[in-house]
């Protein structure tokens, strides 16, 4: 089920829509299209243990789908703009 974006303007720059995600789920037409669509990942272990507080609060307001745990990670992400 879709959270209700439609609200909050800043939410709708952000969330992804469920039928991205998730093939076989019917197309949605949303009534904007996200300028900056977010993929969040939360590593539980990092950041004084608030990672299990931080999946919750961001599941909230974004797509479940769009908020991922990192267990491991042992790796060095280079990112070009």
């Amino acid at each position: 089920m879709e959270k209700n974006v439609d609200g909050n303007n800043t939410m709708k720059e952000f969330y992804i829509p469920t039928y991205i995600f998730t093939p076989e789920s019917p197309v949605e037409h949303v009534s904007q299209i996200p300028t900056c669509p977010v993929i969040v990942f939360i590593n539980t272990k990092s950041g004084g243990q608030l990672g299990r507080n931080l999946i919750v609060t961001y599941r909230k307001l974004l797509n479940h789908a769009q908020v991922d745990l990192v267990y491991f990670c042992k790796c060095t992400l280079l990112v070009s703009h």
